[in-house]
């Protein structure tokens, strides 16, 4: 292949991808929701210290001893927070403080209107908090609807529960013509800015299905995990060419992108319970952050680290370690606002001096060679090639509306409090120019190739490695089972994927499932999929597995509406000897008992027991949950379609019967030998040319 062929393939390539990036932009833009809501400055809002149940059930008056009316200014915005209430011997801290405060309990009390015309509707409604901490309870018409209160014996906070976006459905029978409450017991530090509400809108009444799609964050993670992607990508091109350490600081400036916008969406509350934890963590990643985008700066233009990036870098760490130590949640803040006012000093050096001056020095070189136009042409022209065709012009481009997003979004939290966050779209555009950039040294590193097939595949292998490496790692070391994993992508990214549940080095359960199609839209439906599962297991432990299967459908469905794919599975749950199993359109779990050493599918008598594929949501029809006993020998397999539709020469499936005759001919005292003699006999069958999907196994063997 010519060179000129092979810059217009690179080319093509890169705008795809250019184009992809572009239009999940836009689908992240325009799917905000602008749905009616409820006015927060027409709810009279109530407040005092305390908490007694009668409050839940009632409305008080203004002038009634004990009480406050929390007042909106002329933009409807009130503040809510505990340390702004004006309560007399308010405690007050002081800046650097290490002062630990006891919590104390405040009540909120307001009202809204409901008609008769509203209740014929049976439309559901919701109340929508943008945050709520530390510790709190809902009550709606004397009723709790939602408590996440976790106090220790002395009355202290056990575990942190300071929360974003929670919508808490309002039940309609409970709902009454005339007056309802809305009750919010609060429980924190009333020194602490993250105890209380949200400080301009304390929280917003109205139709659940449009507070459902305010609250949706399917866009934003699809670009999140594009950055955990870049970081990983980038990290695997270091890796191959450790001489580019640019590749190093911008893959892990992606990795503390992903860290920190993920920690600050409401799907993370499932996996890190304490918000205090959750919360150092996004502090720790936001403070890593500009050092990492320095260094990659420096050395992307210059080859070497600057003095702004050492110290700055220097003077981070110190505030990473002084986060990570046990101190107050308030002592944290603080030390946030130290960041973000020194955030203005680096913030400008790589903006103006190390971005902008070699942008402007390379356009005034091609506005002296413009002669013969006009001044306004050779600057008009200067400005582009500048900013098209140079390396820190690209820079400037994504660095300018990045840094306009950051100072926004530091302004708004220290002293607004609007409800956007402007930082993701400003991390999306500096993404994008960093994109132009190595789009240039991909087609340099490309010309020099001959073959862009070569290419295709070395990206490829390169994807499945990544995806691979994402994935659950087999457990070893298990006191209950014996576990032996084979996983084959058909090419790149696949759709199956699994997951094993242990906790204290034993198998609490096993999941296997299958996404339609293949490629990067399955396996992106794979990155998402796997920790609602993983989330929706862990919450429901003390509940059927058709629960656990019909929460997890109900996110995804949330997360990802319309969705095309979809997903077959089988959730086991382990306890001792007894497994609960549930199957999603699925194809059958078998189990070969050591006593007959014949295998059996598990069924329900010739009952249906089989639940349609996860996003389908036609019927909704959960799967039915069978139990099974298993004793010390017993084997147990999981597997996907592809081992009964793969076809030999004669175009002839393996099928179930011969993965059947298989299982029970495979005579081993580990898993790992029974894995080995089913796949030799799939092998010694199939036509490997007439595969056409992924593969996986797993065989667990009952110690």
């Amino acid at each position: 292949m010519t060179i000129e062929k092979t810059k217009a393939a690179a080319r093509g390539v890169l705008g795809h991808l250019a184009r992809v990036l572009c239009v999940l932009a836009a689908v992240h833009i325009f799917t905000m929701p602008v749905g009616a809501e409820s006015k927060p400055e027409s709810l009279p809002i109530f407040a005092r210290r305390g908490f007694d149940p009668a409050w839940t059930r009632r409305i008080p008056s203004p002038e009634e001893k004990g009480w406050i009316e929390i007042h909106a200014d002329q933009n409807g915005n009130r503040s809510t927070v505990l340390s702004e209430l004006p309560f007399d011997d308010m405690p007050k801290r002081t800046f650097f403080s290490l002062k630990e405060y006891h919590p104390q309990e405040f009540t909120f009390v307001a009202s809204f209107e409901v008609t008769n015309q509203d209740l014929a509707s049976n439309s559901p409604r919701g109340v929508y908090f943008r945050n709520l901490g530390e510790n709190w309870a809902v009550y709606f018409n004397g009723a709790e609807l939602r408590s996440e209160i976790h106090l220790n014996e002395d009355g202290t906070i056990g575990r942190y529960r300071h929360l974003r976006e929670v919508l808490i459905p309002l039940p309609a029978r409970l709902m009454k013509a005339g007056t309802n409450n809305i009750t919010v017991r609060i429980i924190g530090d009333p020194t602490n800015i993250d105890s209380g509400f949200h400080r301009s809108t304390p929280f917003e009444i109205g139709d659940l299905s449009e507070l459902e799609s305010k609250r949706s964050e399917q866009a934003s993670l699809v670009l999140i995990f594009l950055y955990l992607f870049f970081g990983i990508y980038h990290l695997f091109i270091f890796w191959k060419k450790r001489s580019e350490k640019y590749n190093f600081y911008y893959g892990a400036f992606s990795l503390f992108l992903f860290v920190y916008l993920f920690s600050r969406t409401h799907t993370v509350y499932g996996i890190v319970f304490d918000s205090t934890v959750l919360h150092r963590i996004e502090y720790s990643s936001l403070y890593a952050m500009a050092p990492l985008f320095g260094a990659f700066v420096d050395l992307l233009l210059n080859g070497k680290y600057g003095r702004i990036t050492k110290t700055f870098g220097a003077f981070y760490a110190i505030l990473i370690a002084i986060t990570i130590l046990p101190v107050p949640n308030p002592f944290a803040i603080d030390v946030l606002r130290v960041w973000q006012v020194s955030m203005a000093v680096p913030l400008a050096h790589y903006a103006f001096v190390r971005i902008g001056f070699p942008a402007v020095r390379q356009g005034a070189a091609i506005f002296s060679l413009g002669k013969g136009l006009s001044r306004y042409r050779r600057f008009a022209r200067a400005m582009g090639r500048a900013l098209a065709g140079s390396t820190a012009g690209n820079l400037l481009i994504g660095a300018f509306i990045l840094a306009a997003c950051i100072v926004f979004d530091i302004l708004n939290s220290m002293f607004w409090s609007f409800s956007i966050v402007l930082t993701t779209y400003g991390f999306f555009a500096f993404t994008m120019s960093i994109t132009l950039i190595l789009a240039n040294r991909f087609i340099d590193i490309h010309n020099r190739m001959e073959e862009s097939g070569e290419m295709v595949q070395e990206e490829m292998d390169l994807a499945a490695h990544i995806q691979k490496s994402m994935l659950t790692a087999m457990p070893s070391d298990l006191t209950d089972w014996d576990i032996a994993l084979e996983y084959r992508p058909l090419f790149g990214p696949s759709g199956d994927f699994y997951d094993f549940y242990v906790r204290n080095g034993r198998l609490e359960g096993i999941s296997i499932f299958d996404v339609s199609g293949h490629g990067i839209s399955s396996a992106l439906v794979t990155m998402i999929m796997k920790p609602l599962m993983y989330r929706a297991f862990a919450r429901n432990r003390d509940t059927g597995l058709d629960r656990v299967v019909e929460s997890a459908n109900a996110e995804l469905s949330r997360e990802i509406p319309g969705m095309e794919n979809i997903i077959t599975s089988i959730i086991l749950r382990i306890k001792r000897n007894k497994i609960e199993y549930v199957n999603a359109g699925h194809p059958d779990l078998l189990h070969r008992p050591r006593k007959t050493g014949v295998s059996a599918i598990i069924d329900n008598g010739g009952k249906k027991f089989r639940g349609e594929p996860l996003g389908i949501n036609l019927s909704n029809e959960n799967p039915a949950v069978l139990m099974l006993n298993v004793t010390r020998g017993d084997i147990i397999l999981l597997y996907t379609d592809c081992l009964l539709e793969s076809r030999n020469s004669m175009g002839e499936h393996y099928g179930l019967h011969r993965l059947k005759a298989s299982l029970d001919g495979a005579i081993g005292t580990t898993a790992r030998e029974v894995l080995e003699k089913i796949v030799r006999d799939f092998e010694s069958f199939t036509n490997p040319a007439l595969i056409r999907d992924d593969f996986t196994l797993i065989v667990a063997m009952k110690k």
